[in-house]
């Protein structure tokens, strides 16, 4: 055999080796996951409007007082999440929850339980868009870092998503481009706001924020209010 032939022989054994370390350690491959990158100054998920495109959306939204809550349950118990759907559905099927989507999409050095096909993060570190801050995170802490919806359930739910079909709204509630990762402390301040009432601590964020929100009302077709619209147009212009 020639010296040539062992190698590559060789070589081919190596890659066969990792792989099935890999099925050993992750149970099968890692997930195909949505565009993205780590949280901090200027981050935004993949499919969110640069702010020239935002500024030109903002004008096509309608403006309109929001409607009623009535009607609006975000969570039943046991998991569910009653008028938006299961908590954390998969909506884009790759087998893993949306939470785990997003802490994969917004932390850095993020580490895995072995066995759950790569899926389930059980540490890593977040850079806070709101607030600028380093934050660890640790699967045992889990409440700490929540994962934000940007434009709120409950504002949602006021402003358009009452006449939705209940698949329409289980997709709202799921999608990335909705979700960030935040600490426990600004998602409670935040709450079900919107950007008339609150903004990211961090004003180098507020531009950002501006075009996550607009992204979403304009995908989902939401309105906003006059004075929504207006701190829209005021964060936009910071861009």
């Amino acid at each position: 055999m020639s010296r040539r032939r062992r190698t590559t022989g060789g070589l081919v054994a190596l890659v066969l080796a990792v792989l099935a370390l890999l099925v050993y350690l992750y149970g099968g491959a890692p997930p195909t996951r949505s565009p993205g990158g780590p949280a901090g100054v200027g981050h935004v998920p993949g499919g969110t409007l640069d702010p020239a495109a935002a500024d030109a959306a903002l004008g096509t939204l309608r403006v309109a007082a929001k409607g009623s809550l009535d009607g609006y349950e975000r969570d039943c118990g046991d998991g569910a999440g009653c008028v938006f759907g299961p908590a954390w559905a998969d909506v884009d099927h790759n087998g893993c929850d949306q939470r785990d989507d997003v802490l994969h999409r917004d932390l850095t050095a993020v580490h895995v339980r072995p066995g759950t096909h790569g899926c389930v993060v059980v540490a890593g570190t977040l850079a806070d868009p709101y607030t600028g801050a380093t934050v660890p995170f640790a699967k045992a802490d889990a409440g700490e870092v929540p994962i934000d919806h940007v434009v709120p359930l409950a504002a949602a739910w006021t402003q358009g998503a009452a006449e939705w079909t209940a698949d329409r709204r289980q997709a709202f509630a799921n999608d990335l481009v909705n979700l960030l990762a935040t600490t426990r402390e600004q998602n409670s301040a935040k709450g079900d706001s919107t950007v008339d009432e609150w903004v990211p601590a961090d004003p180098a964020y507020r531009c950002s924020y501006a075009t996550v929100v607009v992204t979403v009302k304009q995908r989902y077709e939401l309105s906003v209010t006059a004075a929504e619209a207006e701190a829209l147009r005021s964060l936009l212009a910071t861009c």
